[in-house]
């Protein structure tokens, strides 16, 4: 694959990663302050000097969130347990206001059986009643006729020539009708007085039951409204628990918006930084094994010449990224296999083609020595090995330069 084939290929993909963040930006719903920072950061006029302080901005509003999200997770677990103390209560309140009302319900059935009975009773004592006023009556008659035969016996014996002893027996049993009457009559005061006793004795029960009953539902009232204020404020802390649960999951989703960012920027901080140029003829290959062909070296066909080594490795080998960076490509290409595409800011990229399989995906940060790939026998080579290019501006550069090659490496060729 030609230089100009690459760059068609590689170099919208850098762009585009690079206006990822204003897309992350226009997400995020943290404060104007560091919106307008952030996006100052990433604009092609951006000052190199500030984008430190925009990942310090961010790593704070990181934090920020970070504590946030542990207050309201200690809020909902004690809003939770508070529900659940209250759905406890209310349980134990439903149950007193059931025997409460059950209560009043049997007080109700009773004091009713004892108007009914007080009923009976006040009819009784006014038959009583009845009886012993027609009984007095009957006595009065009886000794008013009583007495008048007594005062005139003697006068009538004499002059109407009547048996005295007959008069004499007459008294006898007037005298006896007498006290048979003052007997029924004291008889029907003792019943008179037992009914009213009994009545007042129910009176006395019917009012204390009344009075029970009105302690009673004022309890069940009492409970009634006691249920209705810990059902209210079970409605709130479930309200609370809802509103919390929300806002968790909204601050989480910026926390992750915050993270992406915080690797955006960190990706442009390297890109600015000089890293990779300072860590030039230090870099370790990037799999163990033996060069086969040399950057600048003329290819077997034609005059095309190598554009970066080629290194045999035995199938299945780790291949490891040289230094930290951001893989922009990881797919087919032809040309070149299957091939990993690193990013390590200030215009410099890793290639490593020619893979059996890739290990990473578009938009992972790697650091140094992590395997991103394995060898394999693709892109057109006949043995397995990683066909390997460092490219600074697209242009690709002898990696000779920038790695450190073990003592004793020489050529498959000799």
């Amino acid at each position: 694959m030609h230089e100009s084939d690459l760059s068609s290929h590689f170099y919208p993909l850098i762009k585009a990663k690079r206006l990822k963040i204003s897309r992350w930006l226009s997400c995020l719903g943290f404060g104007a302050a560091l919106l307008l920072c952030c996006v100052c950061s990433v604009t092609a006029q951006a000052d190199e000097s500030k984008t430190p302080q925009d990942i310090a901005s961010v790593e704070e509003q990181i934090q920020n969130t970070a504590k946030r999200l542990k207050l309201l997770d200690e809020q909902l677990k004690a809003n939770q347990s508070r529900k659940a103390s209250l759905e406890k209560a209310a349980n134990a309140v439903t149950g007193k206001v059931s025997e409460r009302e059950a209560r009043v319900q049997s007080l109700k059935q009773e004091i009713e059986r004892y108007n009914t009975s007080l009923e009976t009773l006040e009819a009784q004592v006014q038959t009583e009643r009845a009886h012993l006023s027609a009984r007095k009556s009957i006595l009065a008659n009886s000794i008013r006729k009583q007495q008048h035969i007594s005062n005139g016996t003697g006068l009538r014996v004499v002059l109407q020539h009547d048996n005295p002893s007959k008069a004499s027996r007459l008294g006898v049993y007037a005298d006896f009708f007498v006290r048979a009457q003052n007997q029924q009559i004291a008889q029907q005061l003792a019943i008179i007085d037992t009914v009213e006793q009994a009545h007042a004795t129910a009176l006395k029960d019917r009012n204390w039951l009344n009075y029970i009953q009105r302690k009673a539902s004022s309890q069940h009232q009492a409970l009634v409204q006691q249920r209705q204020e810990v059902t209210t404020e079970i409605k709130t802390v479930d309200a609370d628990i809802q509103t919390t649960t929300k806002t968790v999951a909204e601050l989480k989703a910026d926390n992750d918006r915050l993270q992406t960012l915080m690797e955006e920027l960190k990706a442009l901080q390297v890109a600015k930084s000089g890293y990779f140029n300072a860590g030039r003829g230090t870099y370790e290959l990037p799999v163990n094994g033996s060069i086969y062909a040399r950057f600048d070296e003329v290819k077997s066909v034609g005059k095309v010449r190598w554009q970066g080594l080629f290194i045999t490795a035995k199938e299945g080998t780790p291949v490891r990224a040289i230094a930290d960076g951001e893989v922009v490509y990881s797919d087919w290409l032809q040309g070149f296999g299957r091939l990993i595409i690193v990013d390590h800011g200030d215009s410099f990229m890793t290639l490593y083609g020619g893979n059996r399989e890739s290990l990473v995906s578009v938009g992972d940060w790697v650091d140094s020595g992590r395997p991103v790939a394995t060898v394999g026998i693709s892109g057109g080579h006949k043995r397995s090995g990683l066909y390997f290019e460092i490219r600074h501006e697209a242009k690709p550069v002898d990696p000779e330069q920038w790695v450190r090659l073990p003592i004793g490496t020489a050529s498959a060729k000799n």
